[in-house]
């Protein structure tokens, strides 16, 4: 049957109008009944799976319109998005059906009516409201990856952005990219380069956390969304994504091979709304980020860093643009772009690592140590959590 498992809310206080109208649709639809407006509104609330409702305008405690009302301005999509028929009587003035359809009623339908009245509306008012929904549903997702789209991907970020504001807390935005996608297509083709952007798709999403997103931009191009995350766990996380799709190896015509991935990221730290930028602003700034990340050595993961751009800026005492800045852990004694004896590019050299592991703090200058302590505060919470996740998964063998 065309409506069989669908269901449907019927607010009246009439027993008589609520059994006949249940009656017309019990063979094809599963029924709900409510006795006035309030209880339809809390059914409502409660249970998701209700797609159509029929509703009186005259009842007490809380009345048709009233009930339209709250459903028309409800900050839930389903619930605001959801058909509701209105029952009107003789009694009804056309101003009155008037002022219930700007208040946005789907359609009326006038006592005494008969079970073809109640059907034909029933089944086309499910049938489209589905349809809607498959179509919402499809456009939320890309084609080629499966994963979330730029709709959705908006939608996400800027809820997770006013609640970070809102809360005063921090949260991260990752812009990642395939390195050498038009590379790729020159010497493989479409459907061969699809497959490899598929792949890492599903790699990025394997490698989240339920709560986090990930949207598919463009080309090899994604776009993440990190809740509730500093940018030293950013740093962390974009490590993990980075190391887990290198480590992919890819087959073309017996040839092995593997892929390489750049990283910008852009975290936002709970400053309140004093100065708050908007979530494409914060997207720019990541996108920003991940075309230096493209430019250096080895695809390392550069920060976008406002701190750092605004000291730079007032040291300089000129406007210079938005410059991001490489956080990748490297050997600067062995990077041709590293300046030799450099103090600053030490933070991350080998030698203090080496000084560190020996025991021998007191060899590394005071003036180094700040720079060294979110990288060591990285590393440590990295080795926690692998140990942590390796003990789980011994311990379940």
């Amino acid at each position: 049957m065309p409506g069989h498992n669908t269901e449907i809310l019927i607010v009246d206080d009439s027993p008589t109008i609520r059994a006949t109208i249940a009656k017309y649709l019990g063979d094809e639809y599963i029924t709900h009944n409510a006795v006035d407006g309030e209880e339809g509104w809390e059914m409502l609330q409660m249970n998701e799976c209700i797609s159509l409702v029929f509703c009186d305008i005259h009842m007490p405690v809380m009345n048709g319109m009233l009930l339209l009302q709250k459903i028309r301005e409800s900050n839930r999509e389903r619930i605001a998005n959801i058909p509701v028929i209105m029952i009107t009587g003789h009694d009804d003035t056309e101003a009155a059906k008037k002022a219930t359809h700007n208040i946005g009623a789907t359609d009326f339908i006038s006592k005494p009516f008969d079970k073809i009245d109640i059907l034909s509306r029933a089944r086309s008012y499910t049938s489209l409201n589905k349809q809607i929904n498959e179509l919402e549903k499809k456009a939320a997702f890309d084609t080629l990856t499966g994963l979330y789209s730029n709709r959705m991907l908006l939608d996400f970020g800027n809820k997770t952005l006013s609640f970070a504001e809102r809360h005063n807390m921090a949260a991260s935005i990752l812009f990642v990219e395939v390195a050498d996608t038009q590379d790729l297509l020159d010497k493989h083709g479409r459907k061969t380069t699809d497959t490899i952007i598929s792949t890492v798709a599903g790699a990025l999403e394997n490698s989240l956390r339920k709560e986090e997103l990930v949207s598919h931009v463009e080309g090899g191009k994604f776009a993440i969304v990190l809740p509730s995350t500093k940018a030293f766990k950013a740093h962390i996380v974009a490590t993990r994504l980075k190391q887990t799709v290198e480590n992919l190896v890819f087959n073309i015509n017996s040839i092995e091979f593997h892929i390489s991935l750049a990283i910008g990221l852009c975290s936002i730290q709970g400053h309140g709304t004093a100065g708050k930028l908007a979530f494409e602003e914060y997207c720019v700034q990541a996108a920003h980020a991940l075309a230096t990340s493209l430019e250096t050595p080895n695809k390392r993961i550069t920060r976008y860093d406002e701190t750092y751009e605004k000291k730079v800026d007032d040291e300089k005492n000129t406007n210079t643009s938005s410059a991001p800045i490489v956080t990748d852990f490297v050997d600067k004694k062995h990077d041709p772009d590293s300046v030799e004896n450099d103090q600053d590019s030490k933070e991350v050299d080998g030698d203090y690592l080496a000084n560190i592991l020996a025991g021998d703090y007191n060899t590394i200058p005071a003036e180094i140590l700040p720079t060294l302590i979110e990288p060591l505060e990285n590393f440590l919470e990295y080795a926690r959590d692998t140990v942590k996740n390796g003990k789980k998964e011994a311990s379940s063998e």
